[in-house]
């Protein structure tokens, strides 16, 4: 990763802003994903590698459709085992779901974008993950759909690229809601980990597939004056 994705950013922001003056779906600041202001669109169109994403899966599920009914119809051994994976995994709750999710696609090595594509920023749909693996991002979009598969709500997962302040890089992974707290799925842990219990990254921005939130890092509160003894 690197400030390429710094530019994507900034085309969120801009598009939020552009929302809040009435260009579009009107920006809500809140208390956000890991202690961020956060401001929501329902315009993708500042993420344009997302869209492309989102229109090639939804041609590529047809084929996914085949495949679940007829193995014989599956693209590879790979596209079998992913999708014997989420089969295996619709009779579990809770946990045990992320946690087996964020695992297995783990074991696919990392690869950057100009070794499978040659360009510097790409985002893969989860066939194509399958096929040559990726980077990070293209790791959390196959969490994301995997886990959508799995019977998770839209709602309920988000897409986030943020800063990891410990190695000042910029970094991809996936949030998802379990009854009510929210647990990340990273490429750098098989573990899920819970949000209050993350420290070290700042988000920039987020999406699922209806909408993108931009983030900024909320400032300190200001500290009271010390009190003065007469």
């Amino acid at each position: 990763m690197n400030r390429r994705f710094h530019i994507l950013f900034l085309l969120a922001v801009a598009g939020g802003v552009f929302a809040a003056a009435g260009g579009g779906a009107a920006a809500k600041p809140g208390t956000g994903l890991l202690g961020t202001q956060e401001f929501s669109s329902s315009n993708l169109s500042a993420l344009p590698q997302w869209e492309r994403v989102l229109e090639k899966f939804n041609r590529e599920r047809k084929a996914l459709a085949r495949c679940d009914q007829n193995t014989d119809a599956c693209p590879s051994p790979r596209v079998i085992a992913w999708r014997a994976k989420i089969q295996a995994l619709k009779d579990q709750a809770g946990l045990d779901r992320l946690e087996q999710i964020n695992s297995y696609i783990n074991t696919w090595p990392f690869k950057s974008d100009a070794a499978n594509y040659g360009v510097g920023e790409y985002w893969a749909t989860p066939l194509e993950f399958l096929e040559k693996s990726g980077d990070t991002v293209d790791a959390a979009i196959m969490k994301f759909f995997s886990l959508r598969d799995l019977g998770f709500a839209n709602d309920d997962l988000r897409i986030v690229l943020a800063t990891d302040v410990l190695s000042n890089d910029t970094h991809a992974f996936v949030t998802a809601n379990q009854d009510g707290e929210v647990y990340i799925l990273d490429t750098l842990s098989d573990t899920v980990i819970r949000e209050g219990d993350v420290m070290y990254y700042v988000p920039l921005y987020s999406v699922n597939e209806t909408t993108r939130w931009a983030h900024v890092a909320r400032p300190m509160a200001e500290k009271p004056s010390p009190e003065t003894n007469n």
